[in-house]
């Protein structure tokens, strides 16, 4: 009770600073970009401390991510911790604000990845549906060749990879034996990953990057991120630290992802730079990048 008379007092005096006519139809979201950056970090720590759910000691840095077609209006924030929150304003008065862990399991523009416009979070949720004929091709090549309870994460597999099949694929505009390799991730800030490269067998590689994902991220979704065919690839991570984090296995307690990239190359090495070079403009006090998978 306590908790919601704090937000109660924060929310009415984020009322009052609001200006007098609103631009967006969100009050709350009105006030907040009217005033200053350093207020807005204040305000916006205000009211997850007041919430309670989430731990932030201060926020270092802001995002105003947009509305939605309620007029919600969403708020990413990162912590001094590592901790990145998306806060959720209702455009209704009075109405509580709500906080989520940034890549929450969670419908965008809630869930998923936060710093970027919710726009692109709800387009990149919808995907085009995939081609009929990639569909049944991947249907019937999976049915033939695989047992059946593995069908149907085979036809899945294979209709991302824009019709893949099971055993070596060369494609005419590549040369015999081309090897492939793949990327898998969750969202941030969980920083489950599964890479594979170097298999003729692209469907295949699709499925082990897929499967130790999935394993170190429990019941959070792990994505699709990048193919690699006939070169070296490495997946750089920018990592920072802090118990808050969301629990997944022994090996990602305490770890926040702030970024992933993904670089190609001749070499190992070469992929490897420019992995990290991609990866170096997250970096800052508390977060690092460091390769955490490498392959030719």
């Amino acid at each position: 009770m306590r908790i919601r008379i704090g937000l109660l007092v924060l929310i009415s005096a984020l009322f009052m600073a609001a200006p007098g006519q609103a631009q967006t139809g969100n009050p709350l979201h009105d006030a907040l970009s009217a005033s200053p950056p350093a207020q807005q970090r204040s305000q916006l720590l205000r009211l997850v401390q007041a919430d309670g759910q989430l731990r932030c000691s201060d926020v270092i840095s802001d995002f105003s991510a947009g509305l939605d077609q309620h007029r919600t209006a969403y708020w990413d924030l990162r912590c001094r911790e590592g901790t990145m929150i998306r806060v959720a304003l209702p455009s209704v008065r009075w109405a509580r604000p709500s906080m989520l862990l940034c890549g929450a399991q969670a419908e965008p523009p809630a869930g998923g990845p936060c710093f970027r416009p919710v726009a692109s979070a709800m387009a990149q949720s919808a995907p085009p549906a995939p081609d009929a004929a990639v569909r049944q091709q991947c249907q019937a090549t999976c049915t033939a060749s695989q047992p059946g309870a593995l069908v149907q994460a085979c036809t899945q597999r294979c209709i991302v990879g824009g019709g893949v099949e099971v055993g070596p694929q060369v494609a005419a505009t590549l040369p015999a034996n081309s090897r492939f390799g793949v990327v898998y991730s969750t969202d941030a800030p969980l920083a489950a990953l599964g890479f594979g490269n170097g298999n003729i067998d692209r469907l295949a590689v699709n499925l082990a990057a897929a499967r130790a994902c999935q394993g170190q991220a429990g019941r959070t979704p792990c994505k699709f991120r990048a193919e690699l065919v006939n070169a070296c690839g490495a997946v750089a991570m920018a990592i920072s630290r802090h118990p808050s984090a969301m629990v997944m296995t022994s090996d990602l307690t305490t770890q926040v992802l702030n970024r992933l990239e993904v670089g190609t190359g001749a070499t190992r090495a070469a992929a490897e730079e420019a992995a990290m070079a991609a990866c170096r403009v997250a970096e800052q006090p508390g977060v690092q990048c460091r390769i955490a998978a490498s392959g030719c």
